[in-house]
């Protein structure tokens, strides 16, 4: 899994356990979805952004409408659209845990195919129920979904902290962790803080993203 040896370059050991740590996580049952579901919302996420056919599916259209914005358009998300999608599935819980696959697939797809490489099959889903075990004590801001414990990036997906936490291991890897960020000269490899931020930006420019 995530063997990346005929790329341009060695990939850094912390990169390619976060990725497996995805992996891994993404074949498990969630707190809102199966394994199977979670599965075909990562397969409805790819083909989108693909820009192929959607796969045959059992998720709710309300799911999978959520697997082709956020992967395939965005920029075109706003405040009414994700009131309709929560409730064409029934939580804001479900659509936190929808988004957070979501963006992991999109991220790690993303990574593989700047190094040349094709995606990385999916593990097999594994047995199990969701937990479905909802967080104490949530809060809303002027945010679109209730989150906790501070409208800021880190906790956008704090609603699920299962999605949160993975979400959070896989960007620290890519980008950089909280602590990091308190450090004006941080630096990864030969890469200085200024470096980074001024491709995270453009990045973020490019596709239209904003909080």
């Amino acid at each position: 899994m995530f063997v990346l040896s005929n790329g341009p370059g060695p990939v850094r050991a912390d990169i390619l356990s976060a990725l497996r740590a995805t992996w891994t996580h993404l074949a498990g049952p969630g707190t809102w979805w199966t394994a199977v579901e979670r599965r075909q919302i990562a397969e409805a996420a790819r083909a989108a952004r693909l820009g192929k056919d959607l796969p045959d599916s059992s998720l709710p259209p309300a799911a999978l409408d959520v697997a082709h914005t956020i992967a395939a358009r965005p920029a075109h998300t706003t405040e009414r659209w994700v009131a309709g999608v929560v409730e064409g599935l029934g939580s804001e819980e479900e659509y936190v845990e929808a988004v957070g696959i979501v963006v992991r697939v999109v991220a790690a797809d993303t990574f593989l195919r700047l190094l040349g490489h094709e995606p990385e099959s999916f593990l097999d889903p594994q047995p199990g129920q969701p937990g479905r075990v909802e967080v104490a004590e949530p809060r809303r801001g002027k945010t679109w979904i209730t989150m906790g414990p501070a409208p800021v990036p880190p906790y956008v997906l704090s609603l699920v902290p299962s999605e949160m936490e993975a979400t959070n291991r896989l960007e620290h890897a890519l980008y950089m962790t909280g602590q990091d960020m308190e450090d004006p000269d941080f630096r990864r490899g030969a890469l200085h803080r200024t470096q980074i931020e001024l491709v995270a930006s453009a990045v973020s420019w490019a596709n239209e993203c904003f909080y």
